[in-house]
């Protein structure tokens, strides 16, 4: 058995910790590097570099790569230390050696440095075999004579971060799995209770329209007594004309009022369609005053607060109009010894709101000196159908279109009440610096002289085909009436409309059928459609440019406005 080294020559291995111990110990005559006193300058110094640093350092020199090794990668090969040390690496990195001797080759024959980061090495060295990694910088190390007389390899293992995570992924992807079925589950359980919910509502609200039906029947009949016993008066004296002034006068108001509840089924019903534009906060109130002292009687004191002159804000204005109303007859039906109503409105800011977004508003408030209400009817103040009046008091809807109208508008509509206190329901209207549109009712039908035209009407009633024939002679157009898609389709063989009038709600054809089989033979002529609904999307589907829609019922200024609209735009092109 050969001896360790001990000449002076073999300094470089002092000081290289247990590695520099165990090859100063070693018997060397085994090796293909033979004894260190005889190793080249070059491997000596690489050597001694090696022992004494921290880094995970092995350096395969020569023809058959021996490895030679220090303190801190030892325990990356397990079980192959210490017999590696010294050795060809062939022998003992015998599983990995298509993998290891590929690399080690390239960067001898080449020079270059080969580095990676996380990379994969199959090796045994714990009795088993298993996927390693490591972070590697190969690099060449010459010889004195310029020849490359091995590699340096500084290792790093990364093995537990890479499986760490990997685990982490793994665990993420199931995790990901498991909120994917999860929440799979939770929307098809969030679909049983959202179909039972729906019925239950549906069962609630037919419920409650079976009850209320009494009371908008009551409200109804009240109009339509306005309505027949004005215009019965009228045909009774009918030379009268001053009388007849003001029972026209009086039925038309009660056409008016039965026009806004109905407009108030149709916000219940979710399907109205509000016209927004541009108010002027101050004139849009101050200018139905004299409508609201008539309407809540002397008993009650109205007080008008307004401090927006010149503030525009987005709405609509007749929807604006009957929900201050409707707000005010509240507060009538809550003061019945007769009290205090004011009417406020002040600009405001909104910032991190729940229901506004950030910007500028006009809160309008009507206030009470009422009975005042308790938490639990405030809560539900805003439902559709509520209501603490008696039947036939009431329809419940005043208060859930007033909330409707505020929210389609961009607003948002809030109550204040405590028993015995009052009450004050705050509005609040989103800011606008355009300009409000103004048109005299008079100023629409006498401010524009048609040119003769021609005026295809198409409506199954006789009673409403009789108002637009008068209604367009009043106004100079001549008319053509027809009751149906069908007749109107022939009537176009026979003459040349210069616009048409359509009823969209007819049996067999309806007004959206028409028009499709109307631009089929004319593409340019433009339609009125007239109903009864609100704007729907078989209506919308066949409206354009060329179409208005008039919703039943209308005056005649709005067909004059229309009428000329479309006239104009035709003759324009």
């Amino acid at each position: 058995m050969g001896m360790g080294v001990t000449s002076e020559k073999t300094g470089f291995l002092t000081g290289g910790g247990f590695m520099g111990a165990l090859m100063r110990e070693r018997d060397w005559s085994r090796s293909p590097l033979g004894n260190p006193e005889h190793w080249t300058s070059s491997l000596k110094t690489t050597v001694g570099l090696l022992l004494r640093a921290e880094a995970q350092i092995v350096l395969f020199w020569g023809d058959d790569f021996v490895a030679l090794y220090n303190d801190a990668y030892a325990p990356t090969i397990g079980d192959k230390h210490p017999r590696a040390l010294g050795r060809p690496a062939s022998e003992n990195w015998t599983e990995l050696w298509d993998d290891l001797e590929p690399l080690l080759k390239g960067v001898r024959d080449t020079g270059k440095t080969f580095s990676g980061k996380d990379r994969p090495f199959y090796i045994e060295r714990q009795g088993f075999g298993e996927t390693v990694y490591f972070d590697i910088s190969y690099s060449a190390v010459p010889e004195a004579d310029g020849s490359v007389g091995g590699v340096l390899c500084i290792v790093s293992e990364t093995t537990e971060r890479v499986r760490a995570s990997a685990a982490l992924r793994e665990s993420e992807s199931r995790l990901r799995e498991l909120n994917e079925h999860l929440e799979q589950r939770i929307g098809a359980r969030t679909r049983e209770l959202e179909q039972a919910h729906n019925a239950l509502r549906q069962a609630q609200k037919m419920e409650a329209v079976g009850q209320l039906t009494g009371g908008i029947a009551h409200d109804f009949n009240n109009l339509l007594q306005g309505i027949t016993g004005n215009l019965d008066l009228i045909r009774r004296r009918p030379d009268d004309l001053d009388r007849v002034g003001r029972w026209a006068e009086a039925g038309l108001k009660a056409a008016e009022r039965g026009a806004r509840l109905a407009g108030q089924l149709l916000a219940f019903s979710r399907t109205q369609k509000l016209k927004i534009s541009s108010i002027d906060i101050t004139s849009a109130v101050s200018g139905f005053a004299d409508m609201l002292h008539r309407s809540i009687g002397p008993a009650v004191r109205v007080h008008m607060d307004l401090n927006t002159d010149g503030v525009c804000v987005q709405g609509d204005q007749v929807q604006l109009e009957m929900a201050v109303l409707n707000l005010a007859l509240n507060a009538r039906d809550a003061m019945p010894e007769g009290g205090d109503l004011v009417i406020a409105t002040k600009t405001c800011h909104f910032r991190d709101d729940s229901q506004l977004p950030d910007g500028d508003y006009v809160e309008l408030s009507v206030t009470d000196s009422g009975e005042g209400m308790g938490a639990d009817v405030v809560e539900r103040a805003f439902e559709p159908f509520f209501t603490t009046k008696e039947v036939g008091k009431g329809t419940g809807l005043g208060l859930s279109q007033v909330y409707g109208t505020l929210r389609q508008s961009g607003g948002a509509a809030r109550i204040e009440s405590t028993p015995g206190h009052g009450t004050i329901v705050r509005l609040y209207l989103r800011r606008t610096d355009a300009l409000p549109r103004k048109l005299d009712e008079q100023e629409a039908v006498d401010g524009v002289h048609p040119r003769a035209a021609t005026i295809l009407v198409v409506d199954d009633d006789p009673d409403v085909r009789a108002f637009l024939t008068e209604s367009l002679d009043s106004l100079g157009y001549a008319a053509v009436t027809v009751e149906g898609g069908a007749a109107a389709l022939k009537a176009l063989e026979q003459t040349s409309p210069d616009v048409m009038i359509v009823d969209f709600a007819m049996p067999e054809m309806n007004g959206a059928e028409v028009a499709k089989r109307i631009r089929q033979l004319r593409p340019d002529l433009p339609i009125i459609f007239a109903s009864g609904y609100s704007e729907t999307a078989a209506i919308r589907s066949v409206t354009s440019d060329r179409s208005r829609v008039l919703h039943k019922p209308f005056k005649v200024h709005e067909l004059q406005a229309a009428l000329r609209e479309l006239l104009a735009a035709a003759r324009g092109k």
